[in-house]
């Protein structure tokens, strides 16, 4: 699939990409929230930009985290009550 050239503007730089199709969208998103973000940063007192991007690579990261530690809590769950229904229904069927 062909790629389409963007320009994104993060902390008051402007980047060339070349994206897919279907993930324009995304990388446009992304970039309006890390804008959201810096400019979070800078309304509580951070002017320096490298310190701002600093903390939103941060709280990504944190965010990122949280997500698979909650995904593994849910599969774990999920693994849990399909070993009780195995448990169950097991002496049922084998007899």
């Amino acid at each position: 699939m062909e790629e389409l050239p963007i320009r994104i503007k993060i902390a008051d730089r402007t980047y060339r990409l070349r994206v897919e199709p279907e993930s324009e969208a995304i990388v446009r998103e992304a970039a309006k929230l890390i804008q959201e973000q810096i400019k979070q940063y800078r309304d509580e007192g951070i002017s320096d930009t490298q310190e701002a991007l600093a903390m939103v690579a941060f709280n990504c990261l944190m965010e990122k985290l949280r997500g698979e530690h909650k995904t593994q809590r849910l599969q774990q769950m999920v693994f849990d009550k399909i070993t009780q229904l195995d448990q169950v229904v097991s002496p049922v069927i084998t007899t």
